[in-house]
């Protein structure tokens, strides 16, 4: 391919061996000449691309020319006389010999494509069509077939022959006069073939030969919402809330073992941790009508407190989980929020713009959506039944089950009923305050430190960041802007009732409420006033009370902006801690033993004398008995281990005679030698006419001088004394009595004939 000087002129295939072997040919300079525009080279990418471009500019060079580059020679029915029409046809039958299918007519309507071109052999590529969805079916027709699949879901199975006549039924209630047009009939209604043609190609065959269960799942999945996935740039953009099973058993209020979920709120940017909220869960009791229980709105609520404030560090955890510890811009944040201190923990405080959830009952209440319309935070509802829009958070939960759960040895359920242990709900469970602490001390010191493969610097692309790492890179980009919120406001997200006060005060849930000393002229103001002259509410007043700690409310004054601080009537009676929940449960007991709910006197008895009961209640039984045998499989092995000991008969210990003792030094002299037969001590009668002890022998009267004991009776030599001296005085390698060594032998023959059974001496 020859690139002209001039941009206005097209490149120009020849053949190299025609260029190089011209007369004129020759190399003016070693620069490469401008590459053209990519345009120019559409499609020209890979190797096959070019290499098929080049046999198509080689065809038409010949169709328009009649001689193929680099030959010299007319082919047959290429020649001078020929015309563009018989070379084209000429090609045809060629390519076809080939097995290529090319009329002369496409042919022809591809040189004139190629000449308007500039002879660019790009444009003989086969060009890609993008491929129609639905063809040339009308949409209408393909939108009634989806909705005919969609109303099967739940039905048995049928046949695709049976979908098109309700399609058809479908499309004549609806459009009844284009389909008595044939005209247009044809056209709204393709025909049985291509109606199946269009059934595989769209996926609904595959969907009516799935499983029921399958096919009312897809029915119930809608599109993507807001048109697909956005792009994340900054922490808090964009979050996801779910809830799900801790499968940790608790100690709950009652003293009694319960089942717990948790519901967490993660940082899509950073996949940090934003709050997490654990909360107990009770099944609905038909026998005694006692209603369920599990995450409610005010939990939600109080997850969203955690995302606005800095977790502190509780006494007890590691040093580590302290935000000073980490890798957290921690002097930065510190001088933007004042709630920075070196009590804070290692888990940044990401206030969420976006929060992505599951449409569960607690998160589409009234009350989570005014806490989120007051926090200016967006929520975008996930898919039904469709993990993959909050994906993060879900395999948050399986993290969660490996990296802490199952080490909670103390209420670990398992991951199924069918692995639970036995005795879970007599072990001493944790509470469920204790639990929250412990999963908020595994975020901050484990799980916001540990790198994440998911987690990459464009910077650094080869280095895992953790999510601390992480907010440490987008924070300095995006900047921290602290959102603190006072008491006041606070109040605000707590769960609302519409109360009139009274002389006596006010009644929420059957318990009265009365105001404190600091606020009893601003309750008396109130009460003048005679209603809050609200829309709708003319002579009630809205009241904030957090039903974990029901024992003070908040009466809000419209009027003036201000709150009005009331505290329980009976709450000297309740010194332990207690809840809306515990207080509801004692009044349906109280009730069915012929008491009443207002009754709260007497509710409130029940329920101090329950915490006293349980502070005294023996523990749970333990287990005794003994465990149970190993019943599992034997383990086979390729080589089984051989008892070297097996086919051997019991040893007598008292036939083990003793190993003789080495020389202190190789090269001393050996022990003097001894009698065959050690004689009596003299002078020693016999106890018993017993015959002596071999031993006593060499127990003889010590000489009155100091000197070493003598050998009576065999006239022996005294040299035991003589041979400690010579192994201390005598030099290697000077000579010894060879007798000597042949004395020791027999000594410890001797010694060894005498010792009785076998005894070391």
């Amino acid at each position: 391919m020859l690139l002209p000087q001039d941009s206005g002129q097209t490149p120009q295939a020849v053949s190299y061996r025609w260029l190089t072997g011209a007369e004129d040919f020759a190399v003016l300079s070693g620069g490469a000449a401008t590459a053209p525009d990519s345009t120019t080279f559409d499609g020209w990418g890979r190797q096959e691309d070019q290499e098929e471009a080049a046999l198509w500019q080689a065809r038409m060079v010949e169709i328009d020319t009649g001689l193929a580059p680099g030959r010299s020679e007319h082919e047959r029915g290429f020649g001078p006389e020929t015309t563009l029409a018989q070379r084209c046809a000429a090609m045809s039958a060629r390519l076809a010999a080939d097995g290529i299918r090319c009329s002369a007519h496409t042919l022809a309507d591809k040189r004139r494509t190629w000449k308007a071109a500039g002879e660019n052999a790009a444009v003989l590529l086969p060009r890609t069509r993008d491929k129609r969805p639905g063809g040339f079916t009308d949409p209408r027709c393909l939108a009634a077939m989806q909705e005919v699949v969609a109303g099967r879901a739940h039905d048995s199975d049928v046949t695709i022959e049976l979908i098109r006549e309700e399609v058809e039924d479908l499309l004549r209630s609806r459009y009844p006069t284009e389909l008595d047009d044939p005209a247009t009939a044809a056209a709204l209604l393709p025909s049985r073939s291509t109606f199946y043609l269009r059934m595989k190609e769209s996926g609904l065959a595959d969907v009516m030969a799935g499983p029921t269960r399958a096919r009312a799942a897809l029915s119930a999945t809608p599109s993507l919402p807001h048109g697909g996935r956005e792009a994340v740039l900054r922490p808090g953009q964009v979050t996801q809330a779910d809830t799900t099973p801790l499968r940790i058993l608790a100690r709950g209020d009652d003293g009694r073992p319960t089942a717990t979920e948790m519901t967490t709120l993660i940082d899509v940017a950073t996949h940090g941790i934003c709050a997490l909220m654990i909360t107990p869960i009770r099944p609905h009791d038909s026998e005694s009508g006692q209603a369920g229980q599990a995450t409610r709105a005010i939990d939600l609520t109080l997850m969203l407190a955690q995302a606005f404030a800095p977790w502190p560090v509780m006494p007890g955890w590691d040093p580590l989980s302290a935000a000073a510890a980490s890798s957290l811009p921690f002097g930065a944040l510190q001088a933007a929020d004042k709630r920075f201190t070196e009590a804070t923990a290692a888990r940044p405080v990401i206030h969420p713009e976006l929060i992505i959830y599951d449409q569960g009952s607690p998160y589409v209440s009234e009350h989570f959506t005014s806490v989120c319309d007051q926090l200016r935070i967006a929520r975008r509802p996930a898919r039904k039944r469709t993990a993959p829009d909050k994906p993060l958070v879900e395999r948050f939960f399986i993290t969660l089950a490996h990296r802490f759960s199952q080490h909670v040895r103390h209420g670990w359920q398992g991951r199924s009923h069918k692995k639970r242990g036995r005795g879970i709900d007599r072990m001493p469970l944790y509470t469920i305050a204790e639990l929250q602490q412990m999963a908020q001390e595994w975020v901050a010191l484990e799980y916001q430190q540990t790198p994440d493969t998911g987690l990459r610097d464009p910077f650094r692309p080869g280095i895992a960041l953790s999510p601390n790492d992480m907010y440490a890179v987008q924070v300095a980009r995006s900047g921290y802007r602290p959102m603190p919120l006072s008491p006041a406001q606070n109040r605000f997200f707590l769960l609302p009732r519409w109360v009139t006060p009274g002389k006596s005060g006010f009644m929420i849930n059957y318990r009265t409420y009365q105001p404190i000393a600091q606020d009893a002229a601003h309750y008396r103001e109130i009460l003048l006033r005679g209603g809050s002259k609200l829309p709708g509410r003319e002579k009630q007043w809205e009241c904030r009370f957090n039903p974990y700690r029901p024992e003070r409310v908040w009466l809000y004054d419209h009027a003036s902006g201000t709150w009005v601080t009331c505290d329980f009537r009976l709450r000297h009676l309740l010194h332990d801690p207690w809840t809306a929940d515990m207080w509801q449960e004692h009044a349906e007991q109280h009730r069915a033993a012929g008491g009443s709910e207002q009754d709260e006197e007497a509710i409130a008895l029940a329920l101090a004398q329950r915490d006293r009961r349980r502070r005294s209640r023996r523990p749970p039984p333990k287990r005794t008995g003994a465990e149970p045998p190993f019943q599992g499989l034997e383990m086979e092995t390729e080589q089984p281990s051989q008892d070297p000991y097996a086919g051997l008969e019991e040893f007598d210990l008292s036939t083990l005679r003793p190993r003789p003792a080495l020389p202190i030094s190789p090269m001393a002299p050996p022990l003097a030698p001894a009698p065959a037969a050690l004689p009596v001590r003299a002078g020693v009668e016999q106890d018993g006419g017993q015959a002596p002890h071999p031993l006593d022998a060499l127990f003889v009267a010590a000489d009155t001088s100091g000197g070493p004991p003598e050998v009576s009776g065999s006239g022996a030599p005294d040299e035991a004394h003589e041979v400690v001296e010579a192994e201390l005085l005598d030099e290697p390698g000077s000579g010894a009595d060879d007798d000597s060594y042949e004395e020791a032998d027999n000594v410890i023959d001797v010694w060894e004939e005498h010792m009785p059974g076998g005894m070391q001496p």
